[in-house]
This record gives structure tokens, C-alpha cells and sequence, in this order.
């Protein structure tokens, strides 16, 4: 059984360090693992990559010690399934905003009982039926990381019940979808819309959820901010200060 490192990690009150991946370059995910990241996170929503890429991704970043984040194109279970029968153990789901929408992220994320993924004995059951599967399954559910994107006003509105959803492990703030729904397009440091993703990393933090691996609106710093301040201000994000 493969162990999650950046669940083991973030448990223990350790800061974690990925990359994301926007389309499929395995020799910067081996270079990615060379030089010490923790994860990488691959975007199936925006980016370019098919099956066979994450898949391939998964096997390269594994065999560097790299565990592998994702974001799905939408919360549906089977194409949910797809993603984690690649190997991908950290799901962010899209544009949350219910309770229920967090509810069935996180049970297409779980095996029975706490949730309906499907199984196949395909790679993270090493293309085989194992010997004790109802102990697979259930180790596969402490081993999976889920995490919930909030991009609208809608998602802030119903914050309180999507951070009681058990299983739900991470929360983060899509900034630039969240101005775009508040009438601010393109403006994510407009004061209304930081003063609402502030109230929010407020309640997150609150509740006990880390931020999603995978950044958060304030995790992200500019290119020219982070050559002004020597990257400082940057590891003071990514380590959550």
C-alpha cells in the first residue's frame, strides 16, 4: 500500500511542497522528486492531459517518492474513479458549493462504507486482486486525500456546512473564479473580494481543515513580488504563516 506523504506530513504539523502541472512533462516530474518536493499536482480541469498521461505521471512521480494531487474536471464519482484508478491520491473538487456537492465528493473518493468509488484491480492494486480486499479498500480510504475548491459566493454562503462534512480533509479558495462571481472579474485583490476569501480562510482554519495542496488564493504570489523579496514572502505562505 503506497502511503500518502503529504497527508502523513500535513498530520504531523509538517509544511509540504508541490508542483503544479498544467500538461504532462514527466522529465520535470522526475527532476520534481530529485530535488525534494513532496507532490505534484496535475490540473484536469484546465490542463491538457488524458488518461494515459496521468497514468504515466503517476508512475514516474511514484517511483520518485513524489505522492500525486489533482484536480478533477467535476465531482461526477466515475470520473472521479478515472483519476484515482491512475494512481492520483489527492482529489480537489471543483466549484463546491453545497453541503451535498462536498458529500459526493467525498464519497466518490472512499470505498464502501464511507463512500461508493468503484474497484478494479487496476495500478493502486497493483493489476491485482488483493489477497484481503475489504482491508485494501479500507486502507485506500485513510490513504486518499480530498480536498474542496469554493470558487463562488454561493460555496462562501453554505462555508459553515461544507467544513462539517466528514472526510472532507482540505478547503481552498479558487480567488480569480470567486472575483469573477462577485462582479470582479479578473480582480482577486479588489477589498471586497479579499475580504471575503480572508473571512473564509478564517472559518477553514477554524474548522481544522489545512488549505488544499494545490494553493490557495493568498498562497499565490507574483512573479515580481517573489524576486523583490528573495522568495521570502513565498515560503511564508506555503508554510501557512
Amino acid at each position: 500500500m503506497r502511503k500518502n506523504r503529504v497527508k502523513a506530513r500535513i498530520h504531523v504539523g509538517e509544511s509540504v511542497f508541490g508542483i503544479w502541472f498544467e500538461f504532462p512533462v514527466l522529465q520535470a516530474v522526475e527532476i520534481a522528486g530529485a530535488l525534494g518536493f513532496d507532490y505534484i499536482f496535475i490540473d484536469g480541469e484546465h490542463g491538457t492531459f488524458n488518461l494515459t498521461d496521468i497514468e504515466q505521471m503517476c508512475i514516474v512521480a511514484n517511483a520518485m517518492g513524489l505522492t500525486v494531487n489533482a484536480r478533477v474536471p467535476n465531482i461526477h464519482p466515475s470520473t472521479i474513479l478515472q483519476f484515482l484508478d491512475r494512481g492520483v491520491q489527492g482529489i480537489t473538487g471543483p466549484h463546491i458549493r453545497t453541503k451535498n456537492d462536498a458529500e459526493t465528493l467525498v464519497k466518490a473518493c472512499r470505498f464502501a462504507p464511507q463512500g461508493v468509488r468503484g474497484f478494479f484491480w487496476s495500478r493502486p492494486a497493483g493489476y491485482s486482486l488483493p489477497q484481503d480486499v475489504p482491508a485494501y479498500m479500507a486502507a485506500e480510504n485513510e490513504e486518499v486525500w480530498v480536498a474542496a475548491g469554493i470558487e463562488e459566493e454561493e460555496g462562501l454562503r453554505n462555508l459553515q456546512e461544507i467544513l462539517s462534512v466528514e472526510g472532507l480533509d482540505s478547503v481552498g479558495i479558487g480567488q480569480f473564479d470567486l472575483s469573477q462571481d462577485m462582479g470582479y472579474p479578473g480582480n482577486p485583490e479588489h477589498p471586497r473580494v479579499k475580504e471575503a476569501i480572508d473571512k473564509a480562510m478564517e472559518q477553514i482554519r477554524a474548522a481544522g481543515k489545512a488549505l488544499r495542496p494545490g494553493g490557495s488564493g493568498p498562497s499565490w504570489i507574483s512573479l515580481s513580488t517573489l524576486i523583490k523579496t528573495g522568495a521570502g514572502d513565498f515560503l511564508i505562505h506555503a508554510k501557512g504563516g
